[in-house]
């Protein structure tokens, strides 16, 4: 296979190899196609996660599994997440 690179491209490549960071211009493209589908496997992963924990949430509250806020709980629910956040960070409210 061959590959063409864009003039700048190719003048990156060109001075990654004469600085010794790679042996040749073969092997810093394969390099980097190979951290480009571990990237790409890494984002599929993420996404395949995301849905999953989509689909257990609309589960849960298709079970009846939440809790419904007004003015007066969501400013409870605001204060319980700051007093449990300032006691992990070791600061007394």
């Amino acid at each position: 296979m061959n590959v063409v690179l864009s003039p700048e491209l190719e003048k990156l490549v060109r001075e990654k190899v004469e600085r010794g960071e790679y042996v040749s211009a073969d092997a810093l493209v394969l390099q980097a196609v190979k951290r480009l589908l571990e990237e790409e496997r890494e984002e599929d992963g993420d996404l395949e996660e995301t849905l999953a924990r989509v689909d257990l949430a609309e589960a849960e509250i298709d079970g009846g599994e939440y809790v419904e806020y007004d003015e007066p709980t969501i400013q409870d629910l605001a204060r319980d997440i700051h007093q449990r956040g300032m006691k992990r960070l070791g600061v007394r409210a």
